[in-house]
């Protein structure tokens, strides 16, 4: 039932978005939509921000539910642009209600466990001490979060596809070049 009620919630303040910026959606709005009680909303969020952070997680969980083992630099982020852009009204009105820095932390937090498998795959055949690897995958889940944040600066344009190429590029050189200099630098 829990879960229901969330999803509910979520639901309740995607629709509102639509009409109205997110600094402007109260919890009353969100439970007046819903059709539950203010107590019912504060039983599973803390306020309107917590419940953004919820949907977004649950989003991201989407994309990773299966794993990312198979899965390049190019399958993740193109599904996570691809999930972003189906949800633009509600990314957009987080991101202007939302200050910059909370949205890359977020990002971040999201963005790390896929990051991290994907470096950790490309190092397996090397040997990397434990922090060079942590720093690889913050260089990288940097690189990845400042890509994601312009894009969604600048409006989210669907032609993001076209330069997308350029950055797995770039991933791909920066994290097998960065292991294995760090490889070499131990010897």
């Amino acid at each position: 039932m829990s879960l229901l009620t969330e999803k509910a919630l979520a639901a309740s303040l995607k629709k509102l978005l639509e009409k109205k910026t997110l600094n402007k959606i109260t919890v009353r709005d969100i439970t007046d939509d819903c059709g539950v009680n203010r107590q019912t909303f504060y039983y599973h969020f803390h306020d309107v921000y917590d419940l953004v952070e919820w949907i977004f997680t649950q989003d991201a969980q989407k994309y990773m539910a299966d794993g990312i083992t198979d899965k390049n630099w190019n399958d993740v982020i193109s599904e996570l642009m691809d999930g972003l852009l189906e949800e633009k009204s509600f990314v957009m009105n987080a991101y202007y209600s939302l200050n910059r820095r909370q949205l890359e932390e977020f990002l971040r937090k999201l963005a790390r466990p896929a990051v991290s498998d994907i470096v950790r795959r490309v190092a397996d055949a090397l040997e990397v001490s434990g922090d060079d690897l942590e720093f690889v995958i913050d260089v990288a889940n940097a690189a990845l979060i400042g890509i994601v944040t312009e894009w969604i600066a600048g409006g989210m344009k669907e032609e993001y596809k076209d330069s997308l190429d350029r950055l797995f590029l770039s991933l791909d050189a920066m994290v097998s070049i960065s292991l294995a200099s760090m490889r070499d630098g131990k010897d």
